[in-house]
């Protein structure tokens, strides 16, 4: 059973290490030095330090698009079967300099919803998925980088600008279908 994240992180006092040593890159640090600022200017917790509790599950979509602000989207289960979203915006440009949360909502997903979330990880494979990948084919772009921890195990796909696949599919889920983003069609890349 899914304890909250909120409880889960009440329980460690320190922020800890947001990604596995070369998880993101073969270096293990360009990425995630900057991965990891954008997290901290949206207030977000380190799932990989969350992965230390067995029972703890949570979803992170952080989507780092060139010229328009950074975005985290997390969905915590409930220990009840529903879900918690939790959609967090800051003020900078990702590409760049993050800013400072500039947004903070939550709301509740359904047990049906949740469910079928959780089904789609599991019918794409997201646990299997390889990382680091090397898939920029330019400057401009964004990152989309989906985080997962379940059962004291942690694990992070990141692509660029993708248009298909694992990252693609649940990013667009977590964003549009149960965080309700509202955001124009030229901006979605």
């Amino acid at each position: 059973m899914a304890i909250p994240l909120a409880i889960a992180l009440s329980l460690t006092t320190a922020r800890g290490q947001d990604f596995p040593k070369s998880s993101l890159d073969l270096k293990g640090s360009l990425k995630s030095q900057w991965y990891s600022s954008q997290l901290r200017a949206l207030e977000e917790p380190s799932l990989y330090s969350l992965s230390k509790s067995t029972s703890a599950e949570s979803y992170r979509f952080l989507w780092l698009r060139t010229f328009h602000h950074p975005i985290a989207i997390r969905l915590d289960p409930n220990p009840d079967g529903t879900s918690t979203v939790i959609v967090k915006v800051a003020s900078g440009a990702a590409g760049f300099r993050p800013g400072v949360l500039s947004e903070q909502r939550s709301q509740l997903v359904s047990k049906e919803q949740t469910q079928a979330f959780l089904k789609r990880v599991s019918e794409l494979r997201f646990w299997d998925a390889s990382n680091p990948v090397n898939d920029q084919r330019g400057t401009d772009g964004s990152q989309w980088i989906i985080e997962g921890v379940r059962a004291g195990r942690y694990h992070v796909v990141d692509r660029w600008t993708p248009t298909k696949g694992v990252v693609r599919e649940l990013g667009m889920i977590l964003a549009f279908d149960l965080a309700k983003m509202d955001i124009p069609k030229d901006e979605i890349y």
